[in-house]
Formats: structure tokens, sequence, C-alpha cells
């Protein structure tokens, strides 16, 4: 061996059997911090240093993780381990993983932004106290019941604000009214105004992604009758986030009901630091493709068999291949 692989291996072993950092293997060796770089790359490069990671089934998620973060410009794509396509349990999974992710993402001083939804609520019931400090919980969205079911965002906003010991914004108002002009008028109160502002600053949101059909959260909840249902579905929409109704390419697709909507509008989610939707099942494929294509979250929590979806189809178009 010559003893400029002499010299890669024995930095190659402070480095990673002696764990000394660059700086100190430059010191000690009267290198720069540059060419302690070189060489540790070239242990790398001559296989002289080899990785092996022990878990094959995380490497498998991890792997498939990274090539949705690729594939649709994601920051983070987090896959929860639930390869069956139930409803309930898809749900609490994607609320445990989805939980996980927030606990080590959230900053002190962040304004969390909810809007409600069964799979958020899954998720708050799953949230640890960190430690993080100086948090702002806010609605993205109105939320006062208008039927049967509860939308629970008052449980979601004071569940998350008890874990984290955090300051709440509500909007105490229906999230779709009758007209543009009364969306107008309660704009105007000073409270929701206030609250609204605060919602439209958020750091980060943590919202569901919506189909268009009768299992949906804003059919259950009353938000969407059958008459709205069909008319969705004549201009096309796939899927609704915090209640903006959206195309196949993320485009907002009905712009009277957009005018009678309490909710942060979509260039709000774009300038977040995290937009984290949570979504996953067969029925919301579709829905999951049009906000990607809309760029309306950049973390994406969801289920294996929807992640392996999103991949075969976006790697399908990709090549041509029709669906």
């Amino acid at each position: 061996m010559r003893y400029s692989e002499r010299q890669v291996v024995k930095i190659a072993m402070l480095y990673y059997l002696k764990d000394l950092d660059q700086d100190e293997i430059a010191h000690r060796l009267g290198l720069s911090r540059q060419s302690v770089s070189r060489h540790l790359q070239r242990a790398r490069n001559l296989g002289i240093v080899q990785f092996k990671i022990n878990s094959p089934t995380e490497v498998t998620f991890a792997e498939q993780e990274l090539e949705l973060e690729t594939a649709f410009g994601l920051k983070a794509a987090v896959i929860a381990p639930v390869n069956l396509n139930v409803d309930d349990l898809i749900k609490e999974a994607i609320g445990e993983y989805a939980a996980a992710f927030v606990e080590q993402s959230v900053a002190d001083g962040d304004v969390l932004g909810v809007s409600w939804s069964s799979t958020v609520y899954a998720c708050a019931k799953n949230l640890k106290n960190t430690g993080v400090k100086d948090l702002t919980i806010c609605q993205l969205n109105g939320s006062m019941d208008v039927g049967d079911f509860s939308t629970r965002a008052e449980f979601i906003i004071s569940k998350i604000s008890t874990v984290f010991k955090a300051r709440i914004s509500t909007l105490p108002a229906p999230m779709l009214v009758d007209s543009s002009d009364i969306l107008k008028s309660i704009i105007a109160d000073t409270r929701i105004r206030n609250s609204f502002d605060i919602a439209q600053r958020a750091t980060v949101g943590i919202f569901g992604i919506g189909s268009i059909n009768q299992e949906s959260s804003l059919y259950q909840t009353g938000y969407m009758n059958p008459q709205i249902l069909d008319e969705l579905r004549a201009r096309k929409a796939v899927g609704d986030i915090a209640g903006h109704f959206f195309d196949a390419r993320g485009e907002i697709c009905d712009q009277h009901l957009e005018s009678r909507t309490l909710a942060v509008p979509k260039s709000s989610f774009r300038e977040m630091r995290l937009s984290i939707a949570l979504a996953g099942g067969a029925q919301k494929l579709e829905a999951i493709e049009g906000a990607l294509a809309g760029k309306w979250c950049n973390v994406l929590v969801t289920d294996e068999i929807t992640a392996q979806s999103l991949i075969r189809r976006h790697n399908a178009k990709k090549g041509g291949v029709s669906q």
C-alpha cells in the first residue's frame, strides 16, 4: 500500500472509529480541513470505507421517501407502515407518524396553523411535548359545525396547545358562508381579522387532503351537500385543502365557492416553512396527486400503498405510459 493510501486509511480510522471531527484530524496531522475532507471522500470512493445499514425494512421505506421527495420536489416525505386499505387504520398510522415529524420539526416561536380533518385529529392525539417554546396554534379555516358530525376543530386546537403549552388563535365562524358579501363582513370583525392575520403568517401548517365524495370530512360535517358535490365533479375537482377545491393540476376550480370560503389563501401554504399534508388511501390518490401538482404542500405523510402508487404513477407519466 502506498503512503497516500495509508494516509487515507488513517484519516478514515480517526474519523469513523475514533470519532474525531475533521478539524481535530487536520490539527493532529498538520493538514487543512479541505484535505481531510478529500481524503474521506477518497476512502469512500476506493471502498476502504463501506456502510451497511442493518434494517432492511426501514431502508426500503427510506428509499421510497427519498424517491417521493425527488419526484414531487418535497422537503420531506414520511411513510407510515400500514399496507391495508382500511381507512381507520391508515388515519391512525399517518397520525402517529405525522406527530413524530411535527415534534422534531417545530421550532421556538413557530406559528402552527391547523386545518381540521379526521387525520389531523389522529395526529393531535399522538403529539408529545418536546420542550419547544413560544408557539402559537391557529386555525387555517373556519370551523363552526353545520351538521350532525363535529369538525373536532376545537379539540384539535386545544389538544395541540395543551401539549406544547402554546397560545391559541381561533376562527369562530363557519368555513363556508352564503355569499361573498357575508364573508367580507365576517372578516371585517376585529377578532376574526386579527385571527385571520395570524393564520396567514403561519410558519408550519398541518392539514388533510380531502376527496370529492360522500366519505369526505366536508360532506360528513355538512359543508358539502349533494348539489355542491355534483357541481364540483362537473368542474373536475379532485380534492380540497382547508375548503379550497382544486383540480388535477392543483388549481382552484370553483371561484364562486372560493369567494365564500373562510380560509387562508393558497399563497399562505406556499409561504410556510413546512406545509405538512396528511393523507392516504386509494380513494384519495387523485386528490393527493392534485395537491402535489399544485405545490400545496412541501411535506407529505402517507401510507405505504399510497406512496408506492404515487411513485409508480409518476414514473409511468414520466415515461409516457398511459394509466
